[in-house]
């Protein structure tokens, strides 16, 4: 069966693999080639996919999971991969503090510009008669 995972940014990561386990806030969940089709709906968690001689983890944030005719679609807003647990989680982790930070310094900036704005409508005098 095959897994392909799209993220906002657009699709991330695809594959072929034997099944995949999915780790999420009601449990686990194992999906085996010619499961019946679903769809889950994760907060956050993560999904092991194992192959022929391979696992890989995918960590995500905000993702809705569907399989259907084998293929297994994860639809998610944050998405990391890595070869081992750990290493997915610390990508995971690792991206997730830099859109913090990027998110604080944009913060930072419209702050600056609008303090800015008013500074220079006031030194204008728009709006007196």
């Amino acid at each position: 069966m095959k897994f392909s995972v799209l993220t906002q940014t657009g699709k991330t990561y695809a594959d072929e693999i034997e099944y995949a386990v999915i780790h999420y806030e009601q449990g686990e969940m194992a999906i085996l080639k010619d499961h019946v089709p679903i769809i889950v709906q994760m907060e956050s968690g993560y999904l092991k996919f194992v192959g022929k001689s391979s696992e890989t983890f995918l960590f995500v944030e905000q993702a809705v999971v569907e399989f259907s005719s084998n293929l297994l679609t994860i639809l998610a807003l944050e998405a990391q991969i890595g070869n081992t647990k750990e290493k997915a989680l610390h990508a995971f982790n690792d991206m997730k503090k830099q859109k913090l930070e990027l998110t604080k310094k944009e913060n930072i900036d419209f702050s600056k510009q609008e303090r800015e704005l008013k500074e220079n409508i006031m030194k204008s005098k728009a709006g007196n008669l």
